[in-house]
């Protein structure tokens, strides 16, 4: 059987696409209005095909009321049935840069980028690498660039990686890291350290 919205959810999409176009100048947009549409009524989504096509249907609607009557009809329909949709929605600020880390001290903070040494940097790679080392500059702390080659079957170590991803490294972020560690160069730390925990139940 067919979803079909109850009169409460009708008026909900089309308030909402009204209010869109009011605030874009007559240009509601359907995706915005389904993410607010979704954010107010989550029991909504299970519906979603339903609900995009309403909401196509009364963003149109808010659009030609927009452009042939003006904005002020927009406006008059809102005050009439949906006052509390007039009111000036909260902008968060953009925050600029990046976060603060919780808990973290100045010159005490060590960050680390861990490739496997199988290939050349990726996209994906420099923007961990890039985050990391701003993060290493704000907190005026460390970063290491630690190879993870221990898993020699699945992703096998390629000898001209290790020398090729400290280039890149140093090319992305502009200098040498503070340190470099291989993670097979520090397999017998590893094993004691093992060790001594199974020792030590």
């Amino acid at each position: 059987m067919d979803w079909k919205p109850d009169e409460a959810t009708h008026d909900l999409i089309r308030h909402v696409a009204l209010q869109n176009a009011l605030e874009y100048e007559g240009k509601a947009a359907a995706g915005s209005v389904i993410g607010r549409i979704m954010a107010m009524r989550g029991d909504l989504r299970q519906h979603g095909k339903a609900v995009t096509g309403l909401v196509a249907t009364e963003v149109a609607n808010a659009n030609t009321l927009a452009s042939q009557e003006g904005l002020e009809a927009v406006h008059s329909v809102l005050e009439l049935e949906a006052p509390h949709l007039l009111e000036k929605r909260e902008v968060k600020a953009r925050r600029e840069g990046l976060p603060e880390l919780k808990n973290a001290e100045k010159g005490n903070v060590v960050l680390r980028f861990a490739p496997n040494p199988n290939g050349p940097l990726s996209f994906g790679h420099a923007r961990g690498l890039v985050i990391n080392s701003a993060f290493r500059d704000m907190y005026d702390g460390e970063f290491i660039l630690r190879f993870d080659d221990t898993d020699t079957k699945v992703k096998p170590p390629m000898l001209e990686a290790y020398e090729r991803i400290q280039e890149e490294t140093e090319w992305l972020i502009g200098r040498k890291p503070d340190r470099v560690v291989i993670a097979s160069d520090r397999i017998e730390t590893y094993h004691q350290h093992a060790t001594d925990m199974l020792e030590q139940g």
